[in-house]
């Protein structure tokens, strides 16, 4: 789970576009003209990725393969984004995800606690039905005794 320093960075930064290319394959350049590309595994809050099946390739044009490749967010100059990604709609989306799951949690809140309220109401309910049964025989018992 984010801190809330993690979270107000990526509700308040771009890297909450980073996070949408979570799972695809892409290219991210690095400050000393290197060039990283596969498949983006994890983006953090502080802009650091983990990525796997890399190809790293060096400012001389030399490429090495990687099976996982950590880049740290300082090293970065740039994340090149798929075409496939609409930029606005998953800023969007990862921007109101915590608002989704806040809301889900407080309707599951509401609901337990509905839940619990419902219980003790029946429980009131029963006792108050066993006491008026119980006056009701008490009754039926003075009326028979009377009468004999």
């Amino acid at each position: 789970m984010a801190s809330d320093r993690e979270k107000f960075l990526i509700r308040n930064t771009l890297i909450s576009l980073l996070k949408a290319v979570e799972g695809m394959v892409t290219t991210v350049e690095l400050r000393n003209e290197n060039a990283v590309t596969g498949l983006i595994q994890n983006v953090d809050p502080f802009m650091n990725i983990v990525m796997e099946d890399v190809v790293f390739k060096s400012y001389r044009g030399i490429s090495h393969n990687f099976s996982s490749f950590f880049v740290q967010g300082m090293n970065i100059r740039y994340v090149h984004i798929p075409d496939e990604i609409d930029m606005r709609a998953a800023i969007d989306q990862e921007v109101n995800r915590e608002w989704r799951m806040r809301d889900k949690m407080t309707r599951e809140i509401r609901d337990a606690a509905r839940k619990r309220i419902t219980k003790r109401q029946l429980q009131a309910d029963k006792e108050t039905t066993l006491r008026r049964r119980q006056a009701e025989l008490e009754e039926k018992k003075k009326i028979n005794q009377e009468e004999t």
